[in-house]
């Protein structure tokens, strides 16, 4: 009897094409990928600075914005990223 392998462990034969394996591939790749990619450049310029240890007032001096306009910022990084909290954004993977 041949065994079944799983298309997401290391050293498993891929899915077939038609198989569901590939949807769920696909969908771990995205959710590793996607969620930079969502941020807009002034929000990754903001989260640049966050990560560098800033906070919102040496933001808004670094690039020239106002500190409202920082703050609506971070909050889009947060939600975008599905985080609570900015120590948390800063502990996020590069």
């Amino acid at each position: 009897m041949k065994r079944q392998l799983d298309p997401r462990r290391p050293g498993s034969a891929p899915p077939a094409p038609d198989s569901a394996g590939w949807a769920d591939i696909f969908a771990s790749h995205d959710e590793i990928i996607s969620p930079l990619a969502k941020l807009t450049a002034a929000e990754t310029a903001v989260l640049l600075q966050v990560r560098r240890g800033l906070t919102n007032r040496e933001i808004a001096k670094a690039l020239g914005e106002s500190e409202s306009a920082v703050k609506r910022r971070l909050s889009a990084c947060l939600r975008k990223l599905g985080v609570p909290t900015r120590t948390r954004l800063i502990a996020l993977p590069h």
